[in-house]
């Protein structure tokens, strides 16, 4: 929970504080059906749940050929279009394999979890009623904010975390090279080298970051922009709870955001026209933030690690 508290590990982590018994197997058991079956006989397990395309389907072969263990349940949680990533990194055969993975494993599983209305959408198209449960993100401590770097723009945004092609992250940098160099981009998290040319005055990579320091950097934020054409990414409710205006791609981010109500979406990915008015207009800056707080809940991942228990226990 420490060195990743979100996500998958964070509802564990409460399931755990809630009375509930939560384990974990990665890659070396996951990706080995035998060595599968003897750990699901091991635990017992009421529900497995999968996470990502690799190995999602394993536990259902486990169950039928393998384990003596069978009364459990097997729920798929589903975040991102498999065929979309697995494309970006190896070209059309990956897309057109994961996009067969994703429907076998969304389709084979006993249940799913979705965080995405895309994805819901998406399932029902093949007979699938997904259930909706959102991404969460903890109050911010403020005994964690604390670092060294200033931001030094007149007005600054924020972009935080994976900077992988299809999140269109080029996007927001080319948007930099037409504006002012007091208007600044910050982005934290793991540097990728084909944005490496968009580097300069204005557009500022500061590479991977304590999370003390990257709240810091965070909480000088004026804005924050997130570019991948998602409705689902954990980012959105992390930047929510610093209650700062938000930038998004004009795309499925419209199933989460009301476009000039509560963030401002570029279409096509520009960017540079809606930072410009951000950065001149302080009044519509607070309009975003309060509309975004009042119409957008966002959970602690206590209170999602309920949701979960509360579907569990439905089953």
């Amino acid at each position: 929970m420490k060195l990743a508290p979100y996500s998958i590990d964070a509802i564990g982590a409460n399931m755990v504080k809630l009375g509930h018994s939560a384990n974990w197997a990665g890659w070396a058991t996951t990706r080995n059906p035998i060595r599968l079956a003897r750990r699901i006989d091991e635990i017992k397990p009421d529900v497995v749940y999968t996470y990502g395309a690799m190995t999602a389907l394993n536990p259902i072969m486990c169950r039928r050929f393998f384990c003596r263990h069978r009364a459990f349940k097997i729920i798929h949680g589903w975040d991102d279009e498999y065929g979309v990533i697995w494309g970006s990194l190896a070209g059309w055969p990956g897309r057109v394999f994961f996009n067969w993975m994703e429907k076998a494993i969304v389709t084979k599983s006993d249940g799913v979890v979705t965080l995405s209305r895309y994805l819901q959408t998406k399932g029902r198209k093949w007979g699938v009623e997904s259930h909706f449960i959102p991404n969460g993100a903890d109050p911010i401590d403020p005994a964690r904010v604390k670092g060294e770097i200033k931001l030094k723009g007149r007005f600054n945004i924020v972009y935080t975390g994976d900077k992988a092609r299809w999140k269109r992250t080029d996007d927001v940098c080319k948007a930099m090279q037409s504006l002012p160099s007091e208007i600044k981009l910050y982005l934290t998290g793991q540097d990728e080298k084909y944005l490496k040319p968009y580097a300069s005055e204005n557009c500022v990579f500061l590479g991977y970051l304590s999370k003390e320091e990257q709240f810091h950097v965070m909480s000088q934020a004026d804005a924050f922009v997130v570019t991948a054409d998602q409705d689902c990414n954990a980012k959105l409710q992390e930047y929510l709870r610093w209650h700062k205006p938000i930038l998004a791609f004009d795309g499925r981010p419209n199933l989460f955001f009301k476009n000039g109500r509560n963030a401002l979406l570029a279409k096509d990915g520009d960017y540079a026209p809606l930072i410009e008015r951000l950065a001149n207009d302080p009044v519509l800056c607070k309009k975003l933030a309060d509309n975004a707080a009042n119409d957008i809940p966002v959970y602690s991942w206590l209170e999602i690690a309920k949701q979960f228990i509360e579907y569990f226990s439905h089953l």
